[in-house]
């Protein structure tokens, strides 16, 4: 570490002959001079690509103000950034430290030159003013090492190892392993779940899967013939209406209609281009009419159940494929 202390070198420029006097002075009746600059570099050592600390020390008198000095790094050093401490009070004098980082991009010695510290001193002269004065802050040396020379001579340098078999990592493999099984797994439920998927046999003929339209005319008739409305089971009867429609909705428009609110619904159905605002406002009105009753926040309107405009919604919204259950 680097730590040299310069002591009371001023450059007074143009001060008259009484102030040199008197600094002169100051100088001779004083344990301390006014003004001592002190320069260290830490850490001890470095290598390429570290982080140098350069400090400067300006130990003087209250009445003294010294400025923060300009450094520039010489070659072999790049500006990081600066700062400065707190000052302090030590022995009756304050004590100030501005230290700079720089990154070191060369090797050998580097030499920090001696900088110019400039400072704010009493006017002997005249009273409350003040004059200009500089010092100099010693040169700084930091010895940066090779790389090879920290780590081993060159003796110690061997030929590349020859290459060495490594034994491949089974486990790495036994996941891959697993994840391919799950996913033929997976591929495989999908297949057997397609394969049974509802069909309808008529003799020894297999019919597909009904139509939305025609599942929903088969439901409502059958609901018909319970006759849940004559014999006063009214909360009932809408209660398998309203999922007969929301059934038909989601098997139609795939969406899933049965899991949904009727607020949902309706939502989802502002920005639906495959329905016309009419047949919107119908479904609104159906899914409202039949949560109201089958909730009991209703009764039923006029004999309306609201079956009849399931099939009017059905026949406008799609061509029937088969024929709708009797209203009479």
């Amino acid at each position: 570490m680097k730590n040299v202390k310069f002591r009371a070198k001023f450059s007074i420029g143009v001060f008259p002959l009484f102030a040199l006097l008197f600094f002169s002075t100051l100088f001779a009746g004083a344990g301390e001079a006014p003004v001592s600059v002190t320069t260290r570099i830490t850490p001890d050592t470095f290598t390429l690509g570290d982080i140098a600390t350069y400090t400067i020390t300006v130990q003087h008198d209250a009445d003294i103000h010294p400025a923060a000095p300009e450094v520039m790094p010489p070659k072999g050093l790049e500006f990081v950034k600066k700062g400065g401490n707190p000052p302090q009070a030590i022995n009756g004098q304050t004590v100030h430290e501005y230290w700079y980082k720089f990154r070191v991009d060369d090797i050998g010695a580097l030499t920090l030159p001696a900088i110019a510290v400039s400072f704010d001193a009493p006017d002997p002269k005249k009273s409350g003013k003040t004059i200009q004065g500089t010092i100099l802050a010693p040169e700084a040396i930091l010895e940066v090492q090779s790389l090879l020379a920290v780590s081993g001579s060159q003796e110690e340098i061997h030929d590349i190892k020859p290459l060495e078999e490594i034994s491949p990592p089974w486990i790495h493999y036994l996941w891959m392993a697993l994840a391919v099984l799950a996913l033929l797994g997976l591929f495989y439920f999908l297949w057997r779940r397609w394969k049974s998927r509802p069909t309808e046999q008529v003799g020894s003929a297999v019919l597909p899967a009904l139509s939305p339209e025609e599942l929903a005319y088969k439901e409502l008739a059958a609901l018909k013939t319970k006759g849940w409305l004559e014999i006063g089971r009214i909360q009932d009867h809408f209660f398998e209406l309203s999922e007969i429609f929301r059934r038909y909705l989601e098997n139609r428009y795939l969406f899933p209609a049965q899991e949904w609110t009727t607020e949902e619904i309706t939502a989802h159905f502002k920005h639906f281009p495959k329905l016309s605002e009419n047949l919107k406002q119908q479904a609104r009105t159906i899914l409202t009419q039949t949560d109201r009753i089958k909730f009991a926040k209703a009764e039923q309107t006029e004999g309306r159940d609201e079956m009849q405009s399931i099939i009017n919604f059905i026949q406008t919204a799609t061509e029937p494929v088969s024929q709708a259950p009797n209203q009479s």
